[in-house]
Protein backbone atom coordinates (compact mmCIF):
# COMPACT_ATOMS: atom_id res chain seq x y z
CA UNK A 1 0.00 0.00 0.00
CA UNK A 2 2.31 2.42 0.61
CA UNK A 3 4.55 1.65 -2.17
CA UNK A 4 1.62 1.99 -4.39
CA UNK A 5 0.93 5.84 -2.85
CA UNK A 6 4.19 6.35 -3.28
CA UNK A 7 4.93 5.40 -6.95
CA UNK A 8 1.14 7.81 -7.22
CA UNK A 9 3.04 10.57 -5.58
CA UNK A 10 6.21 10.27 -7.76
CA UNK A 11 4.25 10.19 -10.91
CA UNK A 12 2.28 13.14 -10.08
CA UNK A 13 5.27 15.26 -9.15
CA UNK A 14 6.80 14.35 -12.65
CA UNK A 15 3.89 15.21 -14.40
CA UNK A 16 3.73 18.53 -12.63
CA UNK A 17 8.12 19.20 -13.54
CA UNK A 18 7.22 18.55 -16.56
CA UNK A 19 4.79 21.01 -17.73
CA UNK A 20 7.16 23.92 -17.01
CA UNK A 21 10.95 24.36 -16.87
CA UNK A 22 11.91 27.61 -15.40
CA UNK A 23 15.26 28.80 -16.48
CA UNK A 24 17.19 31.79 -16.20
CA UNK A 25 20.02 33.22 -19.16
CA UNK A 26 22.83 34.92 -17.28
CA UNK A 27 24.89 35.23 -20.53
CA UNK A 28 27.88 34.33 -19.16
CA UNK A 29 28.66 31.53 -21.16
CA UNK A 30 27.80 33.79 -25.04
CA UNK A 31 30.00 35.07 -27.22
CA UNK A 32 30.69 38.83 -27.29
CA UNK A 33 29.00 40.67 -30.23
CA UNK A 34 26.46 37.59 -31.05
CA UNK A 35 23.21 38.31 -31.93
CA UNK A 36 21.57 35.31 -30.74
CA UNK A 37 21.90 32.82 -27.36
CA UNK A 38 21.22 29.16 -26.48
CA UNK A 39 19.23 28.40 -23.37
CA UNK A 40 17.44 25.18 -21.86
CA UNK A 41 18.09 24.02 -25.45
CA UNK A 42 16.36 27.06 -27.00
CA UNK A 43 17.55 29.20 -29.41
CA UNK A 44 16.97 32.88 -29.10
CA UNK A 45 17.58 35.68 -31.44
CA UNK A 46 18.39 39.41 -30.78
CA UNK A 47 16.35 40.98 -33.12
CA UNK A 48 17.22 44.90 -33.20
CA UNK A 49 14.30 47.98 -34.10
CA UNK A 50 16.10 50.45 -33.42
CA UNK A 51 19.37 50.79 -32.75
CA UNK A 52 21.44 47.48 -32.86
CA UNK A 53 21.64 45.47 -29.63
CA UNK A 54 24.23 42.30 -29.24
CA UNK A 55 25.73 40.65 -26.71
CA UNK A 56 28.11 42.72 -24.81
CA UNK A 57 31.47 41.14 -22.94
CA UNK A 58 34.05 43.92 -22.92
CA UNK A 59 32.82 45.23 -19.69
CA UNK A 60 33.16 42.91 -16.58
CA UNK A 61 31.69 43.67 -13.91
CA UNK A 62 28.85 45.87 -15.24
CA UNK A 63 26.40 43.48 -15.67
CA UNK A 64 23.68 41.79 -12.68
CA UNK A 65 22.49 38.68 -12.20
CA UNK A 66 20.11 38.58 -9.97
CA UNK A 67 22.18 39.08 -7.15
CA UNK A 68 25.23 40.25 -8.18
CA UNK A 69 27.91 41.69 -10.33
CA UNK A 70 28.13 39.46 -14.15
CA UNK A 71 29.93 40.24 -17.17
CA UNK A 72 27.56 39.83 -20.12
CA UNK A 73 24.58 41.33 -21.10
CA UNK A 74 22.13 42.35 -23.83
CA UNK A 75 23.01 46.03 -24.80
CA UNK A 76 23.03 48.80 -27.80
CA UNK A 77 26.40 50.74 -26.24
CA UNK A 78 27.60 50.83 -30.09
CA UNK A 79 24.22 52.76 -30.91
CA UNK A 80 22.67 54.42 -28.33
CA UNK A 81 19.47 55.93 -29.43
CA UNK A 82 15.97 57.67 -29.04
CA UNK A 83 13.45 55.02 -29.55
CA UNK A 84 15.68 51.61 -28.97
CA UNK A 85 14.21 48.63 -29.61
CA UNK A 86 14.62 44.99 -29.53
CA UNK A 87 12.97 41.60 -29.57
CA UNK A 88 14.02 37.85 -27.99
CA UNK A 89 12.60 36.20 -30.30
CA UNK A 90 11.99 32.27 -30.91
CA UNK A 91 11.39 30.67 -34.31
CA UNK A 92 10.61 26.35 -33.34
CA UNK A 93 9.43 27.33 -29.64
CA UNK A 94 6.92 29.16 -27.65
CA UNK A 95 7.27 30.20 -23.94
CA UNK A 96 6.60 32.61 -21.24
CA UNK A 97 8.27 35.32 -19.64
CA UNK A 98 8.94 35.67 -16.38
CA UNK A 99 11.33 38.62 -15.24
CA UNK A 100 14.42 40.56 -16.18
CA UNK A 101 16.79 42.67 -15.14
CA UNK A 102 17.46 46.07 -17.38
CA UNK A 103 19.91 49.12 -16.86
CA UNK A 104 18.19 52.16 -18.23
CA UNK A 105 20.38 55.15 -19.26
CA UNK A 106 20.78 58.22 -21.61
CA UNK A 107 23.79 57.90 -24.11
CA UNK A 108 26.18 59.53 -21.55
CA UNK A 109 24.73 56.81 -18.75
CA UNK A 110 23.37 59.31 -16.86
CA UNK A 111 20.14 57.07 -14.89
CA UNK A 112 18.47 60.67 -13.46
CA UNK A 113 17.24 61.43 -17.08
CA UNK A 114 13.04 60.42 -17.27
CA UNK A 115 11.88 58.11 -19.53
CA UNK A 116 9.80 54.77 -20.23
CA UNK A 117 9.64 51.26 -20.69
CA UNK A 118 7.45 49.18 -22.77
CA UNK A 119 7.45 45.50 -22.89
CA UNK A 120 5.40 44.05 -25.65
CA UNK A 121 5.13 39.75 -25.84
CA UNK A 122 4.11 38.77 -29.00
CA UNK A 123 2.94 35.57 -31.27
CA UNK A 124 3.04 35.10 -34.38
CA UNK A 125 3.39 38.87 -34.97
CA UNK A 126 0.21 39.27 -32.93
CA UNK A 127 0.31 41.47 -30.20
CA UNK A 128 -0.70 39.44 -27.21
CA UNK A 129 0.42 41.99 -24.15
CA UNK A 130 1.75 45.33 -23.74
CA UNK A 131 2.67 47.76 -21.01
CA UNK A 132 4.89 50.80 -20.00
CA UNK A 133 6.55 51.27 -16.87
CA UNK A 134 7.33 55.15 -16.07
CA UNK A 135 8.38 55.04 -12.90
CA UNK A 136 10.53 53.19 -10.61
CA UNK A 137 13.72 52.34 -12.45
CA UNK A 138 17.01 52.82 -10.40
CA UNK A 139 18.61 55.97 -10.65
CA UNK A 140 21.76 55.36 -9.43
CA UNK A 141 24.54 52.17 -8.93
CA UNK A 142 22.92 51.03 -5.75
CA UNK A 143 23.05 47.64 -4.33
CA UNK A 144 21.72 46.24 -7.68
CA UNK A 145 24.52 47.74 -10.12
CA UNK A 146 21.94 50.02 -11.61
CA UNK A 147 19.96 47.41 -12.40
CA UNK A 148 16.03 47.57 -12.53
CA UNK A 149 13.80 44.32 -12.13
CA UNK A 150 11.23 44.09 -14.34
CA UNK A 151 8.42 41.24 -13.05
CA UNK A 152 6.00 40.12 -15.40
CA UNK A 153 3.97 38.90 -12.65
CA UNK A 154 3.22 42.01 -11.16
CA UNK A 155 3.86 44.54 -13.89
CA UNK A 156 1.85 47.90 -13.53
CA UNK A 157 -0.48 45.29 -10.89
CA UNK A 158 -0.88 42.67 -14.09
CA UNK A 159 0.26 39.48 -14.44
CA UNK A 160 1.50 38.13 -17.83
CA UNK A 161 3.93 35.64 -17.03
CA UNK A 162 1.26 33.24 -18.47
CA UNK A 163 0.67 34.35 -21.51
CA UNK A 164 2.02 32.17 -23.93
CA UNK A 165 4.64 34.07 -26.91
CA UNK A 166 7.44 33.30 -29.18
CA UNK A 167 8.80 37.19 -29.20
CA UNK A 168 9.39 39.65 -26.44
CA UNK A 169 10.12 42.86 -26.93
CA UNK A 170 11.75 45.69 -25.49
CA UNK A 171 11.39 49.46 -26.32
CA UNK A 172 12.29 52.76 -24.52
CA UNK A 173 11.25 56.36 -24.62
CA UNK A 174 11.72 59.49 -23.23
CA UNK A 175 15.21 60.30 -22.58
CA UNK A 176 16.23 56.76 -21.96
CA UNK A 177 18.72 56.03 -25.45
CA UNK A 178 21.01 53.31 -23.43
CA UNK A 179 19.46 49.54 -22.01
CA UNK A 180 21.19 46.43 -20.78
CA UNK A 181 19.18 43.53 -20.32
CA UNK A 182 20.66 40.71 -18.05
CA UNK A 183 19.32 37.74 -16.27
CA UNK A 184 16.12 36.84 -18.37
CA UNK A 185 14.08 34.37 -16.35
CA UNK A 186 11.96 32.40 -18.60
CA UNK A 187 9.73 29.21 -19.04
CA UNK A 188 9.55 26.35 -21.32
CA UNK A 189 6.73 24.14 -21.18
CA UNK A 190 6.49 20.70 -23.02
CA UNK A 191 3.00 21.39 -23.63
CA UNK A 192 3.84 24.08 -26.00
CA UNK A 193 7.25 23.75 -26.59
CA UNK A 194 7.89 22.90 -30.80
CA UNK A 195 11.60 21.53 -30.65
CA UNK A 196 13.31 21.49 -33.20
CA UNK A 197 13.71 17.20 -33.27
CA UNK A 198 9.75 17.45 -33.32
CA UNK A 199 9.59 19.80 -36.79
CA UNK A 200 10.75 17.35 -39.28
CA UNK A 201 9.70 19.08 -42.79
CA UNK A 202 12.05 17.25 -44.93
CA UNK A 203 10.18 14.03 -44.32
CA UNK A 204 6.56 15.99 -44.76
CA UNK A 205 4.62 13.24 -43.15
CA UNK A 206 2.01 15.84 -42.52
CA UNK A 207 0.26 18.42 -44.36
CA UNK A 208 -2.69 20.58 -43.83
CA UNK A 209 -4.92 22.63 -46.32
CA UNK A 210 -6.16 25.00 -46.92
CA UNK A 211 -4.41 27.24 -44.22
CA UNK A 212 -6.27 29.77 -42.69
CA UNK A 213 -8.42 27.68 -42.22
CA UNK A 214 -12.62 28.35 -42.05
CA UNK A 215 -13.99 25.37 -41.05
CA UNK A 216 -13.68 22.08 -42.88
CA UNK A 217 -10.15 21.26 -43.92
CA UNK A 218 -8.02 18.81 -44.86
CA UNK A 219 -4.95 16.38 -43.15
CA UNK A 220 -2.66 14.39 -45.75
CA UNK A 221 -0.11 11.71 -43.54
CA UNK A 222 1.87 9.38 -44.29
CA UNK A 223 1.06 7.79 -41.51
CA UNK A 224 -1.83 6.69 -39.14
CA UNK A 225 -1.33 8.33 -35.75
CA UNK A 226 -3.30 10.74 -33.25
CA UNK A 227 -3.14 14.68 -34.41
CA UNK A 228 -3.98 16.81 -31.50
CA UNK A 229 -4.95 20.41 -31.79
CA UNK A 230 -3.70 23.21 -29.00
CA UNK A 231 -4.55 26.54 -28.42
CA UNK A 232 -2.28 29.54 -28.00
CA UNK A 233 -2.59 28.62 -24.27
CA UNK A 234 -0.97 25.01 -24.62
CA UNK A 235 -4.52 23.55 -23.84
CA UNK A 236 -5.55 20.88 -25.70
CA UNK A 237 -9.03 21.80 -27.48
CA UNK A 238 -8.98 18.90 -30.15
CA UNK A 239 -8.11 15.26 -30.69
CA UNK A 240 -8.31 13.28 -34.09
CA UNK A 241 -7.87 9.53 -35.45
CA UNK A 242 -5.31 10.39 -38.59
CA UNK A 243 -4.81 7.23 -40.82
CA UNK A 244 -2.36 7.02 -43.66
CA UNK A 245 -3.64 9.56 -46.57
CA UNK A 246 -6.03 12.25 -47.09
CA UNK A 247 -8.44 12.95 -44.24
CA UNK A 248 -11.38 15.22 -43.35
CA UNK A 249 -11.45 17.78 -40.51
CA UNK A 250 -13.89 20.58 -39.14
CA UNK A 251 -12.74 23.04 -36.70
CA UNK A 252 -15.50 25.63 -36.96
CA UNK A 253 -16.09 24.62 -33.42
CA UNK A 254 -13.41 26.54 -32.73
CA UNK A 255 -13.23 30.86 -31.94
CA UNK A 256 -10.54 32.21 -34.47
CA UNK A 257 -6.87 32.37 -33.62
CA UNK A 258 -4.44 30.31 -34.22
CA UNK A 259 -3.53 26.95 -33.01
CA UNK A 260 -0.72 24.24 -33.10
CA UNK A 261 -1.58 20.55 -34.69
CA UNK A 262 0.82 17.87 -33.78
CA UNK A 263 1.34 14.30 -34.38
CA UNK A 264 3.90 12.37 -32.87
CA UNK A 265 6.58 13.58 -35.37
CA UNK A 266 5.41 16.58 -36.43
CA UNK A 267 3.90 19.85 -35.58
CA UNK A 268 2.26 22.67 -38.01
CA UNK A 269 0.52 26.22 -37.04
CA UNK A 270 -2.84 26.62 -38.24
CA UNK A 271 -5.03 29.91 -38.15
CA UNK A 272 -8.24 29.44 -37.69
CA UNK A 273 -10.87 32.80 -39.29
Amino acid sequence: MKRTIFLTICTALTSILSLGQTSTEMFETESHSSSSFTDNGVIFNINSHVTTFDLQANYPGTGWSGTANDNRYIDNSNSAGNGASFSLKTTSNLFKANRFWIYLSNTSLDQTVSGTLTVTGKLSGVTKFTQTKTTGFATSLGTTNGYTLIDLTNLNAQNYSNIIIDELQITLGGAYTYAGLDAFTWVKDSGMVLAANEIKVSKNALSVYPNPIYGPFSIRSDESSRANIYDQAGKLVKSLEVIQGENKADVSDLPNGIYLIKTASETHKIIKR
